[in-house]
Protein backbone atom coordinates (compact mmCIF):
# COMPACT_ATOMS: atom_id res chain seq x y z
CA UNK A 1 0.00 0.00 0.00
CA UNK A 2 1.66 3.24 -1.12
CA UNK A 3 0.90 6.79 -0.11
CA UNK A 4 -0.99 7.35 -3.33
CA UNK A 5 -3.76 5.14 -1.92
CA UNK A 6 -4.42 7.43 1.05
CA UNK A 7 -8.04 8.51 1.01
CA UNK A 8 -10.90 9.85 3.07
CA UNK A 9 -13.82 7.62 3.97
CA UNK A 10 -16.50 7.41 6.62
CA UNK A 11 -13.88 6.41 9.19
CA UNK A 12 -11.78 9.52 8.58
CA UNK A 13 -8.68 10.48 6.63
CA UNK A 14 -6.22 7.60 6.14
CA UNK A 15 -2.48 8.23 6.31
CA UNK A 16 0.81 6.68 7.37
CA UNK A 17 2.92 7.80 10.34
CA UNK A 18 6.36 8.94 9.22
CA UNK A 19 7.69 10.31 12.51
CA UNK A 20 6.87 10.32 16.22
CA UNK A 21 7.93 12.99 18.70
CA UNK A 22 6.54 11.97 22.09
CA UNK A 23 2.74 12.30 21.69
CA UNK A 24 2.94 14.20 18.40
CA UNK A 25 3.00 12.44 15.04
CA UNK A 26 3.80 13.40 11.47
CA UNK A 27 1.40 11.66 9.07
CA UNK A 28 1.55 11.70 5.29
CA UNK A 29 -1.83 11.51 3.58
CA UNK A 30 -3.39 12.03 0.19
CA UNK A 31 -4.00 15.63 1.26
CA UNK A 32 -0.36 16.23 2.23
CA UNK A 33 1.66 15.99 5.43
CA UNK A 34 -0.33 16.58 8.62
CA UNK A 35 0.41 16.73 12.34
CA UNK A 36 -1.51 14.40 14.61
CA UNK A 37 -1.85 13.50 18.26
CA UNK A 38 -3.31 10.83 20.52
CA UNK A 39 -6.77 11.42 21.88
CA UNK A 40 -7.16 12.05 25.60
CA UNK A 41 -8.48 8.54 26.10
CA UNK A 42 -5.52 7.01 24.28
CA UNK A 43 -3.01 8.97 26.35
CA UNK A 44 -4.49 7.68 29.60
CA UNK A 45 -4.84 4.11 28.29
CA UNK A 46 -1.26 3.62 27.10
CA UNK A 47 -0.16 0.06 27.69
CA UNK A 48 -3.77 -1.12 27.57
CA UNK A 49 -4.42 -0.33 23.92
CA UNK A 50 -2.27 -0.45 20.80
CA UNK A 51 -0.11 2.66 20.56
CA UNK A 52 0.64 4.04 17.07
CA UNK A 53 4.26 3.97 15.92
CA UNK A 54 6.22 4.90 12.80
CA UNK A 55 5.02 2.87 9.83
CA UNK A 56 1.45 2.50 11.08
CA UNK A 57 -1.51 3.32 8.84
CA UNK A 58 -4.01 5.36 10.85
CA UNK A 59 -7.31 7.17 10.45
CA UNK A 60 -7.41 10.83 11.44
CA UNK A 61 -10.22 13.05 12.58
CA UNK A 62 -10.57 16.74 11.86
CA UNK A 63 -8.80 19.04 14.36
CA UNK A 64 -11.03 20.06 17.26
CA UNK A 65 -8.65 22.65 18.74
CA UNK A 66 -6.78 25.67 17.45
CA UNK A 67 -3.43 23.84 17.39
CA UNK A 68 -4.42 22.12 14.14
CA UNK A 69 -3.53 18.64 15.42
CA UNK A 70 -5.60 15.78 13.96
CA UNK A 71 -6.69 13.25 16.62
CA UNK A 72 -5.74 9.68 15.70
CA UNK A 73 -9.00 7.76 15.65
CA UNK A 74 -7.71 4.25 14.95
CA UNK A 75 -4.79 2.13 13.78
CA UNK A 76 -5.34 -0.04 10.72
CA UNK A 77 -4.37 -3.72 11.14
CA UNK A 78 -0.63 -4.28 10.82
CA UNK A 79 0.54 -6.77 8.21
CA UNK A 80 3.96 -7.03 9.89
CA UNK A 81 6.03 -5.51 12.67
CA UNK A 82 9.69 -5.46 13.68
CA UNK A 83 9.99 -6.19 17.38
CA UNK A 84 12.64 -6.87 19.96
CA UNK A 85 12.58 -7.90 23.60
CA UNK A 86 12.21 -4.78 25.73
CA UNK A 87 15.04 -3.82 28.05
CA UNK A 88 14.75 -4.94 31.67
CA UNK A 89 13.88 -8.17 33.40
CA UNK A 90 10.26 -8.39 32.22
CA UNK A 91 9.72 -10.54 29.14
CA UNK A 92 7.87 -7.94 27.08
CA UNK A 93 7.71 -7.11 23.38
CA UNK A 94 8.83 -3.71 22.11
CA UNK A 95 7.56 -2.95 18.62
CA UNK A 96 10.15 -0.85 16.77
CA UNK A 97 8.42 -0.13 13.46
CA UNK A 98 5.15 -1.17 11.85
CA UNK A 99 4.50 -2.70 8.44
CA UNK A 100 8.05 -3.21 7.13
CA UNK A 101 8.51 -5.54 4.17
CA UNK A 102 12.22 -6.20 4.74
CA UNK A 103 14.94 -5.40 7.28
CA UNK A 104 18.30 -3.92 6.31
CA UNK A 105 20.77 -4.98 9.03
CA UNK A 106 23.80 -2.67 8.90
CA UNK A 107 27.16 -3.56 10.43
CA UNK A 108 30.50 -1.83 10.05
CA UNK A 109 33.61 -3.53 8.70
CA UNK A 110 35.71 -1.48 11.13
CA UNK A 111 36.07 -2.29 14.84
CA UNK A 112 32.27 -2.63 15.00
CA UNK A 113 32.50 -5.93 13.11
CA UNK A 114 31.30 -8.77 15.35
CA UNK A 115 29.83 -11.97 13.89
CA UNK A 116 27.83 -12.83 17.04
CA UNK A 117 26.27 -9.37 17.11
CA UNK A 118 25.42 -9.56 13.41
CA UNK A 119 23.76 -12.94 13.96
CA UNK A 120 21.61 -11.50 16.75
CA UNK A 121 20.48 -8.53 14.67
CA UNK A 122 19.56 -10.87 11.82
CA UNK A 123 17.70 -13.10 14.27
CA UNK A 124 15.61 -10.11 15.41
CA UNK A 125 14.29 -9.90 11.84
CA UNK A 126 13.99 -13.65 11.34
CA UNK A 127 12.00 -14.06 14.56
CA UNK A 128 9.48 -11.52 13.25
CA UNK A 129 9.08 -13.52 10.03
CA UNK A 130 10.77 -10.76 8.01
CA UNK A 131 13.36 -11.25 5.27
CA UNK A 132 16.68 -9.54 5.94
CA UNK A 133 19.57 -8.08 3.96
CA UNK A 134 23.02 -7.72 5.54
CA UNK A 135 24.79 -4.47 4.62
CA UNK A 136 28.47 -4.35 5.58
CA UNK A 137 29.45 -0.68 5.61
CA UNK A 138 32.89 0.95 5.37
CA UNK A 139 34.17 -1.62 2.88
CA UNK A 140 36.59 1.04 1.64
CA UNK A 141 38.29 1.02 5.06
CA UNK A 142 38.57 -2.78 5.37
CA UNK A 143 41.87 -4.51 4.57
CA UNK A 144 40.63 -8.08 5.09
CA UNK A 145 37.24 -7.99 3.37
CA UNK A 146 37.42 -11.52 1.92
CA UNK A 147 38.19 -13.01 5.34
CA UNK A 148 35.30 -11.19 6.98
CA UNK A 149 32.90 -12.23 4.24
CA UNK A 150 33.87 -15.86 4.82
CA UNK A 151 33.19 -15.45 8.53
CA UNK A 152 29.64 -14.16 8.02
CA UNK A 153 28.77 -16.71 5.33
CA UNK A 154 28.33 -19.38 8.01
CA UNK A 155 25.53 -17.45 9.75
CA UNK A 156 23.44 -15.90 6.96
CA UNK A 157 21.93 -19.04 5.35
CA UNK A 158 20.41 -17.39 2.29
CA UNK A 159 20.44 -13.79 3.53
CA UNK A 160 22.04 -11.53 0.86
CA UNK A 161 25.26 -9.73 1.85
CA UNK A 162 26.42 -6.41 0.38
CA UNK A 163 29.76 -4.82 1.29
CA UNK A 164 29.29 -1.11 0.56
CA UNK A 165 31.05 2.23 0.64
CA UNK A 166 28.39 4.58 1.99
CA UNK A 167 29.96 7.48 0.06
CA UNK A 168 29.86 5.67 -3.28
CA UNK A 169 26.29 5.36 -4.61
CA UNK A 170 27.40 2.75 -7.17
CA UNK A 171 28.00 0.22 -4.36
CA UNK A 172 24.36 0.54 -3.23
CA UNK A 173 22.85 -0.88 -6.43
CA UNK A 174 22.44 -4.34 -4.90
CA UNK A 175 20.76 -2.92 -1.81
CA UNK A 176 18.28 -0.93 -3.90
CA UNK A 177 17.36 -4.08 -5.86
CA UNK A 178 15.40 -5.24 -2.79
CA UNK A 179 13.13 -2.19 -2.89
CA UNK A 180 10.52 -0.97 -5.32
CA UNK A 181 7.43 1.22 -5.29
CA UNK A 182 5.46 0.77 -2.08
CA UNK A 183 7.96 -1.59 -0.41
CA UNK A 184 9.36 -0.49 2.95
CA UNK A 185 12.71 -1.39 4.54
CA UNK A 186 13.60 -0.87 8.20
CA UNK A 187 17.22 -0.04 9.01
CA UNK A 188 18.67 -1.71 12.10
CA UNK A 189 22.12 -1.85 13.66
CA UNK A 190 24.47 -0.41 16.25
CA UNK A 191 25.30 3.28 16.54
CA UNK A 192 27.97 4.52 14.17
CA UNK A 193 27.62 1.83 11.50
CA UNK A 194 26.33 4.30 8.91
CA UNK A 195 22.55 3.81 8.84
CA UNK A 196 21.83 7.53 8.49
CA UNK A 197 24.65 7.96 5.97
CA UNK A 198 23.16 5.11 3.94
CA UNK A 199 19.74 6.75 4.03
CA UNK A 200 21.20 10.09 2.96
CA UNK A 201 22.82 8.41 -0.03
CA UNK A 202 19.57 6.72 -1.01
CA UNK A 203 17.70 10.01 -0.64
CA UNK A 204 20.34 12.02 -2.46
CA UNK A 205 20.37 14.65 0.30
CA UNK A 206 21.73 15.29 3.81
CA UNK A 207 18.34 14.63 5.39
CA UNK A 208 19.61 12.79 8.47
CA UNK A 209 22.26 14.22 10.79
CA UNK A 210 25.48 12.20 11.00
CA UNK A 211 28.66 12.27 13.08
CA UNK A 212 32.04 10.55 12.81
CA UNK A 213 32.59 7.61 15.15
CA UNK A 214 35.10 7.80 18.00
CA UNK A 215 38.55 7.22 16.53
CA UNK A 216 39.88 4.88 19.23
CA UNK A 217 37.10 2.28 19.16
CA UNK A 218 34.78 3.18 16.22
CA UNK A 219 31.83 3.55 18.60
CA UNK A 220 28.89 5.66 17.47
CA UNK A 221 27.42 8.68 19.22
CA UNK A 222 23.66 8.01 18.87
CA UNK A 223 23.15 10.83 16.38
CA UNK A 224 19.72 9.51 15.37
CA UNK A 225 17.31 9.80 18.30
CA UNK A 226 13.99 9.11 16.57
CA UNK A 227 12.47 6.78 14.01
CA UNK A 228 11.55 8.29 10.67
CA UNK A 229 10.01 6.92 7.50
CA UNK A 230 11.39 8.49 4.30
CA UNK A 231 10.27 8.22 0.67
CA UNK A 232 13.09 7.46 -1.75
CA UNK A 233 13.22 9.52 -4.95
CA UNK A 234 11.85 8.20 -8.24
CA UNK A 235 9.35 5.98 -6.42
CA UNK A 236 12.09 3.52 -5.42
CA UNK A 237 10.46 2.59 -2.12
CA UNK A 238 10.49 3.65 1.52
CA UNK A 239 13.07 3.35 4.30
CA UNK A 240 12.63 3.73 8.05
CA UNK A 241 15.73 4.91 9.92
CA UNK A 242 16.00 3.86 13.57
CA UNK A 243 18.29 4.85 16.47
CA UNK A 244 21.32 2.64 17.03
CA UNK A 245 20.84 -0.27 19.44
CA UNK A 246 23.48 -1.19 22.01
CA UNK A 247 22.42 -4.82 21.91
CA UNK A 248 19.98 -6.92 19.91
CA UNK A 249 17.49 -8.46 22.30
CA UNK A 250 15.45 -10.98 20.33
CA UNK A 251 11.69 -11.26 20.74
CA UNK A 252 11.45 -14.99 20.08
CA UNK A 253 8.37 -16.06 18.14
CA UNK A 254 7.88 -19.76 17.65
CA UNK A 255 6.21 -19.90 14.23
CA UNK A 256 8.76 -17.82 12.24
CA UNK A 257 11.66 -19.69 13.86
CA UNK A 258 10.17 -23.07 13.08
CA UNK A 259 9.63 -21.97 9.48
CA UNK A 260 13.18 -20.69 9.05
CA UNK A 261 14.75 -23.83 10.51
CA UNK A 262 12.10 -26.22 9.23
CA UNK A 263 14.48 -28.23 7.04
CA UNK A 264 16.29 -29.38 10.18
CA UNK A 265 13.27 -31.17 11.60
CA UNK A 266 12.42 -33.60 8.82
CA UNK A 267 13.74 -36.49 10.96
CA UNK A 268 12.17 -35.40 14.26
CA UNK A 269 9.97 -38.53 14.35
CA UNK A 270 13.14 -40.63 14.58
CA UNK A 271 14.35 -39.03 17.81
CA UNK A 272 14.67 -41.33 20.81
CA UNK A 273 12.36 -39.24 22.98
CA UNK A 274 9.04 -37.73 21.96
CA UNK A 275 9.78 -34.52 23.89
CA UNK A 276 13.22 -34.07 22.31
CA UNK A 277 14.24 -30.39 22.12
CA UNK A 278 16.61 -31.12 19.21
CA UNK A 279 19.52 -29.47 20.99
CA UNK A 280 21.85 -31.67 23.05
CA UNK A 281 19.29 -34.37 23.87
CA UNK A 282 20.54 -37.97 23.71
CA UNK A 283 19.39 -39.88 20.66
CA UNK A 284 18.41 -36.73 18.74
CA UNK A 285 17.98 -37.71 15.08
CA UNK A 286 17.71 -34.04 14.07
CA UNK A 287 21.15 -33.28 15.49
CA UNK A 288 22.74 -36.44 14.09
CA UNK A 289 21.30 -35.80 10.63
CA UNK A 290 22.47 -32.17 10.65
CA UNK A 291 25.98 -33.03 11.79
CA UNK A 292 26.37 -35.37 8.81
CA UNK A 293 25.98 -32.45 6.35
CA UNK A 294 28.23 -29.35 6.55
CA UNK A 295 25.52 -26.89 5.45
CA UNK A 296 22.83 -28.24 7.76
CA UNK A 297 25.40 -28.49 10.55
CA UNK A 298 25.96 -24.72 10.45
CA UNK A 299 22.19 -24.18 10.43
CA UNK A 300 21.64 -26.51 13.41
CA UNK A 301 24.50 -24.90 15.34
CA UNK A 302 22.94 -21.48 14.76
CA UNK A 303 19.54 -22.78 15.94
CA UNK A 304 21.27 -24.22 19.02
CA UNK A 305 22.99 -20.90 19.80
CA UNK A 306 19.77 -18.93 19.46
CA UNK A 307 17.78 -21.36 21.57
CA UNK A 308 20.46 -21.17 24.27
CA UNK A 309 20.17 -17.38 24.12
CA UNK A 310 16.38 -17.63 24.42
CA UNK A 311 16.72 -19.73 27.55
CA UNK A 312 18.97 -17.14 29.23
CA UNK A 313 16.77 -14.10 28.52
Amino acid sequence: MGFETSLTNAAGLIGRITRQDRQRYTVITGLGTLRATLTTGQRFSRGKVLTPIVGDWVTLLEPSTSDGLHPIKSILPRRSQLSRRAAGDANQEQVLVANPDIVFVVSGLDQNFNVNRIERFLAVAWSCGLPAVLILSKADLCNDLDDRLIRVQSIVHGTPIYPVNMHDPKTLTGVLSHLSSGLCAALMGSSGVGKSTLLNQLLGSEHMATQPVRAFDDKGRHTTTHRELCLLPNDQGLVIDTPGMREAQIWFQEAPFQKRYGELFLTRDQCRFSDCRHLDDPGCAVRDDAMADPERRDLWQQYRRLMALKNTQ
